[in-house]
C-alpha cells in the first residue's frame, strides 16, 4: 500500500521562513535519498526562478540526492509489474491528467511512498490526497475518513461516471443524493463530498463535474432530473454502511 503525504507550498515557505525547518520535516517522512522528483513542466523547471527547482534543491541539495523525471515519465507505473523503490516527489501538480495519474498508481501501489507539493490549499489534488488519507505534514495528521454513509452515495457515482456526470444518470445520481442528504441535514459541501468522491475512487474530471452541480445547486439551481432510487435510497446506504464497517 502506498504511503502518502503532502504539504501546501504557502505551509512550506511561510512567507520565506520556514523552508529549511519544514523540508527537514519532509526529509524525515521521505527518509534516505536519493528522491525521485516528478515534474509536470520540464521547461518551466529549467528557469532559474523556478518553483518546482527551489522546492527541489531545499529537500534535496546535492546533485546525488535528487532524479528528475517529466511527470508523464510515471504512465509506465500504470502498468503493475513496474515500480519505483525510491520516495517519488511530485512537484505542484494541476492538470487533471496528471492528478489522475496519481491517483491510477496509486490505485496500482506502484510506488512505495509518495509526497505531492501542492500549489495551492485550494487544488483539486489536494482534495484528493485528503479524501484517499495522506498525511498532511505541516499538521502532522490525516483528516478523518469521509463519514460511511456519504461514502457509499459517492460509490454509486463512480458506478456512473463511465456515462459522464454531467448529465443523464449520471447528473440524475448526483443531484437525487444530494437533495436526499441535504433534506436529512448534511451540509451541502463540495470538499466534503468531494473527498467522499475520491475515497471511492472518482476521476478527476468527474470531480470537476460534481464541485459544479454542487455550486449550482448552492445558488438556487433546481435541477430536472429522473428519479434514479427509490424514496428510501438514504435507508438503503445507511445499511450498507454498516454492513462494510
Amino acid at each position: 500500500m502506498t504511503e502518502l503525504a503532502y504539504m501546501v507550498r504557502e505551509d512550506w515557505g511561510q512567507h520565506g521562513t520556514a523552508m529549511r525547518q519544514q523540508s527537514a520535516v519532509i526529509q524525515d517522512w521521505l527518509g534516505s535519498p536519493p528522491y525521485v522528483f516528478a515534474t509536470a513542466d520540464r521547461k518551466t523547471y529549467e528557469s532559474d526562478h523556478s518553483a518546482d527547482r527551489e522546492f527541489m534543491t531545499f529537500v534535496a541539495h546535492d546533485a546525488d540526492e535528487r532524479h528528475v523525471i517529466d511527470l508523464s515519465d510515471l504512465n509506465e507505473l500504470r502498468r503493475t509489474d513496474k515500480t519505483i523503490s525510491r520516495p517519488l516527489i511530485v512537484l505542484h501538480p494541476y492538470k487533471e491528467r496528471d492528478c489522475d495519474l496519481l491517483r491510477e498508481i496509486v490505485t496500482t501501489e506502484s510506488v512505495a511512498r509518495l509526497f505531492v507539493i501542492v500549489w495551492s490549499p485550494h487544488d483539486m489534488v489536494r482534495t484528493w490526497l485528503d479524501g484517499v488519507g495522506a498525511t498532511n505534514l505541516h499538521t502532522g495528521s490525516a483528516l478523518e475518513a469521509p463519514d460511511a454513509v456519504q461514502l457509499e452515495a459517492a460509490k454509486c457515482w463512480v458506478g456512473e461516471q463511465y456515462n459522464g456526470l454531467s448529465g443523464g444518470n449520471g447528473k440524475d445520481a448526483v443531484v437525487q443524493l444530494l437533495r436526499v442528504f441535504t433534506a436529512a441535514g448534511y451540509p451541502l459541501d463540495a470538499d466534503t463530498w468531494l473527498r467522499a468522491f475520491f475515497a471511492a475512487g472518482g476521476e478527476f474530471d468527474e470531480a470537476t463535474k460534481v464541485a459544479k452541480l454542487i455550486k449550482e445547486m448552492q445558488g438556487g439551481t433546481q435541477h430536472r432530473i429522473k428519479a434514479r432510487y427509490r424514496p428510501d435510497i438514504l435507508s438503503v446506504l445507511r445499511e450498507r454502511a454498516t454492513e462494510t464497517a
